[in-house]
């Protein structure tokens, strides 16, 4: 329910896929590399499967319709296992300055737009070779609807093509692109420049204060990135504007 200025209802963006499922590789395994996928290479990716803890699926051609595109391949630090809970951050951190870079914009602009991250490993039977290796995928959308991604990456300057650009639709107020029916459209992307991770009753407190500079109408609803995503570096407080579509 959308609420008038000041007590503003919240929408809270989870940008990671959960990696439970993954399990421990054989102990002396020895590639690390053992079939991993290639930067720039092209899925046709449904929502339940960016969800997933791995993505077995072969590639498509990247000049028909697709929607995810691998931005990052990394290895796996020493010290880190697919169960430790340092995972999720080593993961955000590497896919969020690759996405930076493919859409030449900074964190702020990266939450204007509709664009998102997830992550996957190496299947059990990669793992028992010794796979040691983590895929980020570039995605537009969330995880109810995945739209295609267009052939030019980069966003270019503020305000962004409504193709890309992020709004909010349906009851649960899902993300989508603007250019499809929505109900709020994002006009704001804030830094909060706090140490530690606010709590929710914080947030609401931050949102509700400096929100109001930052939208058109007098609904508005306001977003706030996971504390894994805040420890990888997202900091912003995303602000959306009441639309009329």
């Amino acid at each position: 329910m959308t609420r008038r200025l000041g007590p503003s209802a919240v929408i809270t963006c989870l940008l990671a896929a959960a990696l439970s499922v993954w399990s421990t590789p054989t102990a002396g395994a020895a590639d690390p590399m053992h079939q991993a996928p290639v930067v720039g290479q092209c899925f046709d990716m449904s929502p339940e499967e960016l969800a997933l803890a791995s993505h077995p699926e072969a590639p498509v051609d990247c000049a028909g319709e697709h929607t995810s595109q691998v931005i990052a391949v990394a290895l796996l630090p020493d010290d880190l296992t697919y169960e430790s809970t340092g995972l999720g951050r080593f993961a955000l951190e590497t896919c969020f300055s690759a996405q930076r870079k493919v859409l030449g914009t900074s964190m702020r602009g990266i939450n204007l737009t509709a664009y998102t991250v997830g992550y996957f490993g190496p299947t059990p039977e990669q793992q028992a070779a010794g796979a040691r290796w983590l895929r980020c995928d570039l995605v537009l959308g969330h995880l109810t609807t995945l739209h295609p991604l267009p052939g030019q990456l980069k966003v270019g300057s503020y305000p962004f093509s409504a193709k890309v650009s992020r709004c909010l639709a349906g009851r649960d107020f899902h993300v989508t692109v603007c250019a499809d029916k929505h109900t709020f459209r994002a006009t704001g992307a804030l830094t909060v420049d706090q140490k530690r991770y606010p709590s929710e009753k914080a947030w609401k407190r931050i949102g509700n204060q400096r929100c109001r500079s930052a939208v058109t109408t007098r609904y508005f609803r306001f977003g706030w990135p996971s504390k894994v995503a805040w420890k990888a570096g997202d900091h912003t407080l995303t602000c959306y504007s009441q639309t009329r579509r």
